[in-house]
């Protein structure tokens, strides 16, 4: 569902959430539309934790509180839509899940943090075989492999 026009994309991503919250018997509420208007501004690879979506929304002017914005990250996760991430330091942090964004996985620095996205099809077709295998239906596939980064790498000789 990727587009080059970013206005098209919000609108498509707005008509899915909307979809899918309606299937659930749910509504799209102006709080989780700012949660998915503010992943929408955020630049690709870029992923927020809780309160860094709180701290954006406030600069914005809207006020909500820390757990509507919880309860309505662990449902959109729940749903679908939203995927949660444990990359570095044991914080969570959540971008949107695909079909709204491409299927990616990551690479995370144990050293600085630095986390860069990359794709792979072999991983995701790995994921699709092995769920055929056992039965399974797949929602979603996350790999993380934990490194060292070059630059962490040049620090450390």
């Amino acid at each position: 569902m990727t587009t080059d026009n970013p206005e098209t994309s919000s609108i498509a991503k707005e008509g899915a959430l909307k979809v899918i919250l309606n299937r659930e018997g749910l509504r799209l509420t102006n709080q989780r539309q700012q949660i998915l208007d503010l992943f929408d501004g955020t630049p690709d690879g870029h992923h927020l934790s809780a309160e860094e979506i709180h701290r954006e929304l406030s600069k914005k002017g809207n006020r909500i509180s820390h757990s509507t914005i919880y309860r309505a990250l662990h449902l959109m996760v729940d749903l679908g839509i939203m995927r949660e991430v444990e990359l570095a330091e044991g914080r969570k942090y959540y971008e949107l899940s695909t079909p709204l964004a491409k299927q990616h996985h990551h690479l995370v620095c144990v050293h600085c943090s630095d986390v860069l996205e990359f794709e792979d099809d072999r991983v995701t077709k790995a994921s699709q075989q092995e769920t055929l295998e056992h039965g399974f239906l797949l929602r979603d596939c996350q790999f993380t492999v934990y490194g060292i980064c070059p630059a962490c790498q040049l620090s450390a000789i």
